[in-house]
């Protein structure tokens, strides 16, 4: 015969059974419900930060078509570090919104400042491809690619009134550079030599470009800044 004792340990372990048996339907339910049904799959893919259909169609080749996947299935943080393999892309960031079944890919592009033996080059160094339509930006010819970016580290020390007028830089080497540089619709030759000194050289060239005996000349040497050259 069952006793007393037997009936109230049996009422007591009730309850506790009961919301385990509950607990694992919830859990299967959400596991469902997640993972399987089709409640929450992605149903917008919205990009941020990029607007040029050719930047966006290469985003989506790198990480497929998402639409249609189950939002419990999106890695965040995998989509995120293959989307910044890209070259042009310098950090990017993917998100889920459950409540609007959609995914938000904010992405960081690189803004070239320079040009270099057909790719682009930033303000951090980085050399990356061409996306997109072609960009204005001054062309650096040099021997290598360290050298380019001493160029470029050059071109982006100079004051912003000045970096306007330069149209393309060459390297022979990292101390001897020289730039074509436009100043009031006449194209000149600025022998810069090394970057040291910039400021007084970008004064003295200045000086030298604004008077009247140097209106027809074609190039000016400022390499040596205290003995500058016409031509």
């Amino acid at each position: 015969m069952v006793s007393q004792n037997d009936f109230r340990a049996i009422n007591t372990q009730m309850p506790r059974i009961a919301k385990i048996f509950i607990s694992v339907l919830l859990i299967s339910a959400l596991t469902y419900l997640l993972g399987w049904s089709s409640v929450f799959t992605v149903k917008k893919v919205e990009f941020v930060g990029i607007k040029e259909p050719i930047q966006i169609s290469t985003v989506e080749k790198k990480v497929g078509d998402l639409t249609g996947t189950k939002l419990a299935r999106i890695e965040p943080r995998r989509i995120s570090k293959s989307i910044e393999s890209l070259s042009w892309v310098r950090s990017a960031d993917v998100s889920r919104n459950w409540l609007s079944s959609s995914i938000k890919i904010s992405i960081n592009a690189r803004v070239p400042i320079g040009a270099f033996a057909g790719r682009y080059i930033d303000a951090s160094g980085a050399i990356f491809d061409p996306i997109g339509p072609p960009i204005d930006v001054p062309q650096v010819s040099a021997p290598n690619p360290e050298i380019g970016l001493s160029a470029v580290k050059l071109f982006t020390s100079l004051p912003q009134d000045f970096r306007q007028m330069i149209a393309s830089m060459n390297a022979r080497s990292a101390s001897d550079f020289s730039m074509i540089v436009t100043f009031e619709g006449r194209q000149l030759t600025l022998r810069f030599g090394s970057a040291d000194e910039e400021d007084l050289k970008i004064k003295v060239f200045k000086a030298l470009v604004a008077l009247e005996e140097n209106k027809n000349i074609s190039t000016i040497d400022v390499s040596a800044p205290h003995a500058p050259i016409v031509k």
